[in-house]
């Protein structure tokens, strides 16, 4: 096993390893000699026609794709409602049989993808409703009264007004992550109006549906409302929360609030004849150019209308160097793009495999380091010199920081790894905890050190992960004790409640961990635990080179001293005594039972503390 291990670790030292420098001599190199002959090709085609005529061309065929994906999520709505109240209105289905309307409307939920929900609304005031869950995958249903949707009692008096079928204004329902368009039908009965059925479509997955459409082209689509408002966009940012409300309470962002500077600056409120620009009387469609700081960009919209009592403004936006980029490439003779697509194809192959996976992988495992997530990801060995020395000097940055975290608490090695002053030595509230082992010297007598330390360790691994849970910061373990605390290095409000669960929680553990070794017949441990809260120095304390994160003062004495009080109350019989200061029961919510102990004077002190002891339920 071992020769073999060393025979591929000398077959890997002698594999040619070669600079990235080379490697990008030989991409680049190869990647601008066909750029530029492709880039000047571009320049003598698109000198040959007119940009506004290209212009044209796009306007008239992007918009009839846009507009044709926009109908293709609204349509098959409006279809559906339609189908849907012609349904119950010749009786086909029983408006009353609420189960009957539920298997309805979760079939047509079914059947039709682009629906983010259906519902069937009566003049008993009652919603049948079927929707996408939470996750976008599954389905739920719901029998609710009416008023517990306030927006839905409007469209069903509508419906009574004009009896016909209508597209409703977009509406934020408290279930969906975004505002809906819906698809209303009424149900008639006896010619009267008894109900309507309604189907939504949500426009935040119209415009994802955008956004697929602006990745395959290039452009940015979007949909404007009348007064201006985003309906609909192909680049919603990522920071743009679902639901959110603009300015105003508005469901919908004002363009000039939304972060696209293009819509931002264009002009509002258009022509009212699309075609109003020289030189393009017969497109139908309007052009502007906007000026920005980063160039000029294209704005191409015209009027659409069929989905809602006011129409809207459907188009795209793009930079003036797409057209550019576009028209080459329209022009482009097929030998350079045979020889472009080639070259790019073989180059794109080599360069990922021998950079792109292994500095993904790198960058990922950084990610995780960044996170104290020490688990490896493996990485193959690279011929490109750079990517092994950086995987081999990762992998000892990963050791290195795996061994200091078992020296630091893990509270403060986040701090550690960025720059700040959280750790600069203050006086700051903080909540001080001290364990100690009841009888620990007899237990430990006679046993040998290494049973002692396995012993502690494993104590100590259960006293610590709570301690963790709980937000609190390990200062040192000093001999079979612990001592913890909570309002450092970062500021904790609620530090006097967190110090208290722990200190119930590990009574808990002990307990459960008892049992086990009773069943071995091995003794319990039992612990007295020490409480206090107040001030004290915190910081970096230590001489040049060697430091520690740690407390000094009062608070840390009284808080051993309480935990050596527990000496004086302790029943035998508990896994742990847990005794707090006055201080400490003044920061807990009122109500806790606790048992007043009275004032207690500690040896070195010159005033008296009060002293309470936290019942074991």
């Amino acid at each position: 096993m071992t020769t073999l291990a060393t025979r591929e670790s000398r077959k890997a030292k002698r594999r040619v390893r070669v600079p990235i420098w080379l490697v990008l001599v030989m991409v680049l190199g190869g990647m601008t000699s066909v750029m530029a002959v492709v880039i000047g090709v571009r320049f003598y085609l698109a000198g040959l026609a007119s940009t506004n005529m290209l212009v044209e061309d796009l306007g008239r065929s992007a918009l009839a794709q846009l507009t044709g994906t926009i109908e293709s999520q609204l349509q098959p709505a409006a279809d559906q409602a339609k189908f849907l109240a012609n349904l119950v209105s010749r009786d086909q289905v029983n408006p009353r049989d609420n189960q009957r309307l539920q298997d309805l409307l979760l079939g047509s939920l079914a059947a039709v993808r682009q629906l983010r929900a259906v519902a069937y609304v009566g003049l008993d005031h009652r919603l049948v409703w079927a929707g996408l869950d939470e996750s976008g995958r599954g389905y739920t249903t719901q029998v609710s009264p009416m008023t517990d949707e306030p927006q839905v009692p409007a469209l069903l008096a509508q419906a009574q007004r004009s009896g016909a079928q209508f597209w409703s204004r977009p509406i934020q329902f408290d279930w969906a992550t975004g505002p809906l368009l819906i698809a209303v039908a009424p149900v008639f009965q006896q010619g009267d109006v008894v109900g309507i059925i309604g189907a939504a479509v949500s426009t935040r997955a119209a415009s994802e549906r955008l956004a697929r459409l602006a990745g395959i082209s290039g452009l940015v689509p979007f949909v404007l409302t009348p007064d201006g408002r985003i309906l609909m966009h192909g680049s919603v940012p990522a920071d743009v929360p679902p639901g959110r409300e603009w300015s105003g309470g508005a469901i919908l962002a004002d363009r000039r609030e939304f972060p696209d500077p293009v819509l931002a600056a264009m002009q509002w409120p258009p022509p009212d004849d699309p075609g109003e620009v020289p030189g393009t009387p017969d497109t139908g469609f309007h052009i502007e150019r906007v000026s920005l700081p980063d160039g000029t960009h294209f704005v191409i919209y015209r009027r659409f209308g069929g989905y809602g009592s006011d129409a809207w403004f459907v188009g795209y936006h793009l930079p003036e160097t797409w057209l550019d980029q576009s028209y080459a490439t329209i022009n482009r003779a097929i030998p350079f793009a045979l020889i472009v697509l080639g070259v790019a194809l073989a180059l794109a192959y080599w360069l990922g495999r021998s950079i792109a996976k292994p500095m993904i992988i790198l960058s990922q495992s950084g990610q995780r380091l960044a996170r104290l997530d020490f688990t490896p990801l493996e990485i193959k060995s690279s011929r490109i010199q750079e990517v092994e020395r950086a995987v081999e000097a990762q992998q000892a940055m990963r050791n290195g920081l795996q061994w200091l975290s078992n020296y630091i608490p893990r509270s403060l090695t986040p701090l550690l790894m960025k720059s700040g002053d959280e750790l600069i030595s203050r006086e700051r509230d903080i909540v001080v905890l001290f364990t100690d082992i009841v009888g620990f010297s007899a237990t430990a007598e006679g046993r040998a050190a290494a049973k002692v330390a396995a012993l502690l360790n494993r104590h100590f691994g259960l006293l610590g992960a709570i301690i963790d849970q709980e937000g609190g910061t390990i200062d040192k373990y000093i001999g079979d004790s612990i001592m913890a605390f909570w309002g450092a290095p970062l500021d904790q409000d609620d530090r006097a409640d967190r110090a208290l669960s722990a200190a119930r929680r590990i009574a808990r553990k002990l307990h459960v961990d008892n049992a086990r070794r009773a069943r071995k017949g091995l003794r319990p441990i039992r612990i007295r635990i020490g409480i206090h809260k107040g001030s004290a120095l915190v910081g970096n304390i230590g001489a040049p080179g060697r430091v520690n994160y740690t407390l000094v003062g009062d608070t840390v004495n009284v808080a051993q001293r309480l935990e050596q009080f527990g000496r004086e109350i302790d029943d035998g019989a508990s896994d742990a005594v847990i005794v707090i200061s006055g201080e400490l029961a003044s920061a807990l919510p009122p109500g806790l039972a606790l048992i007043d102990r009275g004032d207690q004077l500690f040896h070195g002190r010159s005033t008296a503390t009060r002293v309470f002891q936290v019942p074991m339920a």
